[in-house]
């Protein structure tokens, strides 16, 4: 193997016994989430960064974290890193790698390529040099030459360049980890998965905590409850997993996390109440908790907001309400104004969330904000607002109070 490794690396390995580093990606204002959820996974070394976390951990461990993660996006593997002033350098660089370590000729591989920098100036062109080095490097050696497979690798290889700096990490989990399997494939949901946990636990929710879902759309949030409620990790029905084409994979070892994981399920009784006014909304939460075997999970109906009522002395609401295309601007003050009246009147003794892009709407709620965090979903930047709702809370609305400074680390 090449001296040209992950310096880094090398240097912590020894203090946690030789145990690999990884980096778990998340989003913004979710990585005390991920670092917690980390550490009670078993993993040691862990560190925050900007949107992720470091951490050190053997392959049991990593099974667990992409089997049981609810915060990671993915997780990278770096194996090496290094210099380059171009794109010969970087691929001398990579062609002298061992990649026989944890592939064979005979594996399919890919390559997704994040650049920052004013030297790499065509990151398809930086990823095509790391994709000749990984070639001629088996070729010169074997005579065979491992292929492309875009869509379903047997390896995928993530290229990162900052500047100069080349870092080329393996990716251990393949499809990101946000994709629960409760829909389709393909399926895009308006509120990411991750994210809707993460909002979750911003909000204090826990299993046995009353939820209401209600605007719930697609049913990221009911769905991520029952998920969490049930108590199995979060990716127990996934079958497939990168680290599992990866040279040295134990699949005796794998069977006996899972059958761990299994004995240790605690699963908690928890009431979901789940509506909307849409009817194919609550079609598709239904089959969503059916493809997860999650049928009873969560109490579903077709219901206007603002004629719902709790049925338990406390919990959590949370709402998703239209914004944007699917909220026209002349009509959303009067929306949020209507909300704000119906959290006053009905839902007392509970704490309220919204999640919303539409930041002048939201001060139009017209109550006293507990806490507003800066979030984004997809590109799109909003606001996760909470409220707590007691009697005579809506006795002096105070719209200005809204504009409490955000939390994040975006």
């Amino acid at each position: 193997m090449s001296d040209t490794k992950l310096k880094r690396e090398d240097e912590q390995a020894d203090s946690y016994n030789g145990l690999p580093l990884y980096f778990a990606k998340t989003l913004a204002s979710l990585e005390d989430f991920l670092e917690k959820e980390l550490v009670e996974l078993g993993c040691v070394g862990v560190k925050q960064a900007k949107r992720g976390v470091e951490f050190h951990a053997d392959m049991a461990t990593l099974f667990r974290v992409c089997l049981s993660s609810r915060f990671a996006l993915t997780v990278l593997r770096p194996v090496l890193s290094f210099d380059a002033q171009n794109p010969d350098a970087l691929y001398d660089e990579a062609k002298r790698w061992d990649w026989g370590a944890i592939m064979t000729p005979h594996s399919s591989f890919s390559i997704d390529v994040t650049v920052h920098s004013s030297v790499f100036t065509h990151s398809q062109f930086a990823m095509l040099r790391l994709k000749d080095a990984v070639v001629d490097h088996f070729r010169e050696f074997s005579g065979l030459r491992p292929g492309i497979n875009k869509e379903d690798p047997d390896i995928r290889i993530h290229l990162h360049i900052a500047h100069t700096t080349v870092t080329i990490s393996l990716d251990a989990a393949g499809r990101p980890l946000s994709r629960r399997g409760y829909r389709p494939a393909g399926a895009k949901a308006p509120l990411n998965e991750v994210l809707a946990a993460g909002l979750l636990s911003h909000a204090g929710w826990k299993p046995g905590i009353p939820l209401y879902d209600a605007m719930c759309g697609s049913g990221t949030f009911t769905l991520e409850a029952a998920l969490w409620a049930d108590g199995f990790p979060i990716q127990w029905h996934r079958r497939k997993f990168a680290f599992m084409d990866w040279r040295g994979f134990d699949e005796d070892e794998w069977w006996s996390v899972r059958d761990a994981l299994k004995e240790a399920r605690e699963p908690v009784e928890t009431p979901i109440f789940t509506t909307d006014r849409d009817f194919a909304a609550i079609s598709q939460t239904r089959q969503a908790l059916a493809n997860m075997e999650l049928t009873g999970r969560a109490e579903l109906g077709r219901m206007d907001f603002f004629k719902l009522k709790p049925r338990s002395e406390s919990g959590l609401l949370v709402l998703n309400p239209p914004y944007g295309e699917r909220l026209p601007l002349e009509d959303a003050p009067a929306f949020y104004a209507q909300i704000g009246d119906s959290l006053k009147a009905n839902w007392s003794d509970h704490s309220a969330w919204i999640i919303s892009a539409d930041v002048e709407g939201l001060k139009r709620v017209g109550l006293k904000t507990k806490r507003r965090i800066k979030c984004f979903n997809g590109p799109m930047e909003c606001r996760w607002m909470g409220w707590d709702l007691y009697q005579g809370s809506g006795d002096a609305p105070d719209p200005s109070v809204t504009d409490a400074p955000d939390e994040t680390k975006a």
